[in-house]
């Protein structure tokens, strides 16, 4: 028989009193420990997205999410519980009791070192503590569209133009999927291929941003093929920008982002897998960038669909 496992996601917060960095601790009366915010992810939920949601309801308050951190796994009655850990930083909210938390704590290290229950909870605890403020650059393949043979015999005057080609009732709820898990990272810029089904996977987001999209003709497929050289120098433009980003373009187009952000990046635990370009529709990689240096990377998290 099978092992359940059991998906969680929360996040280690973080705020600055009086120069001192403190950490939010939740205490919850039916288990009676001391620990940090999580839970469940929902049906089709990125765990990104799961950890904000997680911190609002449990505590108030509203986070953006930082570098990724150690995950934990322990055994519960019925199987295995993997929990999984974003540094964050408080926004905005206000603490009120509830079913899961009765009480919250804001710790400095020592004292959070002293007070969590669970020693597992000790290495999530030190990462977050030695964490170094990000800017996330989000790579993010487009969601499901309908197939090129299907549009191709349609037979109207835009059916020979694959640039036209739309998403599918799927590639439609997997966009609507994204919103909750690029607000997660504050993104603030949104780039993408000017094909529509780039466009549209990122639209949900934008509209809900109330942000405008920038469109990259040089990352659309077409325009690739004809001069992939010229995409690989304008993904180096685009990581120049010190904001929160995400691009979203093709799997055709993956190879050759890759292929130069490999050459940018610079970090000590970097392999080949971390530039894999292998993804499936409305999949992820996320590369948190040092804020002082964006050539250096101090995380890197894929997110398959």
């Amino acid at each position: 028989m099978a092992v359940k496992e059991v998906t969680a996601a929360g996040a280690v917060v973080t705020r600055e009193n009086g120069g001192v960095k403190e950490f939010l601790l939740v205490y919850r009366e039916y288990r009676q420990d001391w620990t940090f915010p999580k839970g469940k992810l929902d049906a089709s939920e990125f765990s990104p997205a799961a950890a904000v949601r997680e911190v609002r309801e449990e505590t108030g308050f509203a986070i953006k999410l930082g570098q990724r951190l150690p995950s934990t796994h322990y055994e519960i009655p019925d199987g295995t519980k993997v929990a999984h850990y974003w540094s964050a930083k408080e926004i905005s909210g206000k603490f009120i009791p509830n079913d899961e938390v009765s009480k919250i704590a804001w710790a400095k290290y020592s004292d959070a070192k002293s007070l969590l229950t669970h020693e597992r909870d000790l290495e999530v605890l030190k990462a977050a503590n030695s964490a170094v403020e990000t800017v996330p650059l989000i790579l993010l393949r487009h969601t499901q569209a309908m197939k090129r043979s299907d549009w191709q015999i349609r037979g109207d005057a835009r059916s020979n133009i694959d640039a036209y080609r739309p998403l599918t009732s799927l590639g439609r709820s997997q966009a609507s999927l994204l919103v909750p898990a690029l607000a997660a990272f504050g993104i603030e810029h949104i780039h993408s291929s000017d094909s529509y089904r780039c466009r549209d996977t990122v639209g949900p987001f934008a509209s809900a941003r109330s942000a405008s999209i920038v469109f990259e003709p040089t990352m659309s497929e077409e325009r690739h093929t004809k001069k992939p050289k010229v995409a690989r120098t304008r993904i180096g433009k685009i990581n120049s920008i010190r904001k929160p980003l995400v691009l979203c373009t093709h799997r055709p187009v993956m190879h050759t982002i890759m292929e130069s952000l490999s050459g940018i990046y610079k970090s000590p635990f970097i392999d080949a897998d971390s530039f894999d370009p292998a993804l499936t529709p409305g999949s992820m990689v996320i590369f948190h960038r040092d804020a002082t240096d964006l050539t250096q990377v101090v995380s890197i998290e894929r997110h398959i669909r």
